[in-house]
């Protein structure tokens, strides 16, 4: 549905058409053209209506209802993802990143403001009268810039024959000046962001891409290295190839810009998941928040790390400094509902999550925390009632043999063992998911053994340990006391 008459906008139709500069650039209304350092592109219908409103309210916010309104007079049924596409195209033509804007700032469910600089346009051209006596002057020029072009792009043809192409970093570094690989590249971004299934795949496939057409693009690098992460966190890969793949990807991304904040990130968060390297992580997501301080994933790993370190006041600060930098990223939701629950505020983590499970039922990594904490409060029958709610069934968490361990079910509690074990023999990491089910059936030894492990097989949710109430049966055994000496040896 499309609101009308609600916003201080009453113009539908652009009232002139004379240039617009901004930061460099020049629009023409009229034309549709978009003019920067010689070259000039045309845009379609939409992403020029959208500029051109952009540009007449800079720093404002224009909301999404009035840019439906403009786009789309006669209405339109799924604005959300064709609105979605407009910007995605205009970013493309800008060389633009939601992530780092220089112009187009998304506020999610909001709307959108330009950021840039919008300048008076230039004096007039010379008037009929005066122009002729120019008009040789205007020839030479032409000429001799043509000659100067054409000796450069000779040069630079040359440069990138014998040494590759040299990254082009901007404000935000490592960015391609190759459309069709950034298109590819925000494609990638959108597929690795989609809720409604896992995108990691086609994210993957789209960042290969957009190397395969730009092999010098660091910023593709870095997602691409973001995305195996995810890939191996969530259960879509086994977690060495996951994590190889990853590291491989983010020391190239550093060596093409090694001012690159989210190539820095995201070996951050490699070694902060796999390594279980607290110090080395430390200092990569210190060189990436001095890159760019607004890079949210940053924040997030941040915050990770302090909660694995047990200062969690830090913790709670930097999620909720991620949170605020991308508010919709239900990632960073998850991580701030988890810490409520490791830090046994049970009630809290119920009241967070239970409205957030209303608007998104398929986020199962809130789901988790809900059915935590209610096996916590001693709901057991609420948390079982969660079980069947969820809708896949990667990653393979405990959560399961936790509430029939819990509930007597004993019998149940094995069989989720086994199907956990299974996952193990493939690579993927479950030993201390593995040593959480025994522990919770009373098999201490069992325990102690898949949690001495876990460090082995590199399980992603070991960096819990010293907070994690599941680990409470095992927290007097010296299987506990030897893994924590391993893990955070450089702090006891």
């Amino acid at each position: 549905m499309i609101i009308c008459g609600l916003f201080p906008y009453d113009r539908v139709q652009v009232t002139e058409a004379k240039d617009i500069h901004f930061d460099g650039w020049v629009l023409r209304p009229s034309s549709g053209e978009l003019l920067r350092d010689g070259s000039t592109q045309r845009l379609a219908q939409q992403p020029l209506r959208m500029l051109v409103e952009l540009l007449e309210h800079p720093g404002e916010v224009v909301p999404r209802e009035r840019l439906v309104q403009v786009l789309w007079p006669q209405g339109i049924v799924d604005f959300d993802n064709s609105l979605n596409a407009v910007v995605r195209k205009l970013r493309v033509a800008l060389g633009d990143d939601s992530e780092t804007p220089r112009y187009i700032e998304t506020l999610p469910r909001i709307g959108y403001r330009f950021i840039g600089s919008v300048s008076a346009a230039p004096k007039e051209a010379p008037t009929a009268s005066t122009a002729p006596r120019f008009r040789w002057k205007a020839v030479a020029v032409a000429g001799v810039v043509a000659v100067l072009a054409s000796v450069v792009w000779w040069e630079a043809q040359q440069t990138r024959t014998l040494a590759g192409p040299v990254a082009q970093f901007g404000d935000s570094g490592g960015r391609s000046t190759n459309q069709r690989a950034y298109e590819l590249y925000l494609d990638g971004k959108f597929q690795r962001s989609r809720r409604d299934v896992n995108g990691s795949p086609q994210a993957i496939e789209k960042f290969q891409a957009a190397l395969r057409e730009d092999p010098y693009f660091a910023e593709a690098w870095a997602a691409l290295a973001e995305t195996y992460v995810g890939a191996g966190i969530i259960q879509w890969m086994p977690i060495d190839e996951a994590m190889k793949q990853a590291r491989t990807a983010a020391l190239r991304a550093i060596e093409l810009n090694p001012k690159l904040a989210s190539g820095h990130s995201a070996l951050g968060t490699i070694m902060l998941h796999y390594d279980f390297d607290f110090a080395g992580a430390e200092r990569e997501l210190t060189a990436a928040r001095a890159a760019d301080d607004r890079y949210s994933r940053i924040w997030h790993s941040f915050g990770l790390l302090r909660s694995y370190q047990n200062r969690t006041d830090e913790a709670f600060k930097y999620f909720g400094r991620a949170r605020e930098l991308e508010p919709m990223t239900l990632l960073y939701t998850y991580s701030y509902a988890s810490l409520l629950y490791q830090t046994r505020r049970y009630q809290e983590a119920i009241e967070y999550v239970r409205p957030l499970l209303a608007s998104q039922p398929r986020f199962d990594q809130a789901r988790g925390v809900l059915i935590r904490a209610l096996v916590e409060t001693g709901d057991i029958k609420g948390a079982l009632e969660q079980l069947p709610l969820k809708y896949s069934d990667v990653p393979m968490l405990s959560d399961a043999g936790l509430v029939y361990a819990h509930a007597g079910r004993r019998d149940d509690a094995l069989r989720e063992l086994e199907r956990l074990e299974r996952r193990e023999l493939e690579g993927y990491g479950m030993s201390y998911e593995i040593a959480i089910i025994h522990a919770a059936l009373g098999q201490i030894d069992e325990a102690c053994k898949a949690l001495r492990h876990a460090p082995d097989d590199h399980s992603q949710t070991l960096g819990w340990l010293r907070l994690d109430p599941r680990m409470d049966p095992l927290r007097h055994e010296a299987c506990y006391a030897e893994v924590t000496q391993r893990l955070f040896k450089q702090e006891l």
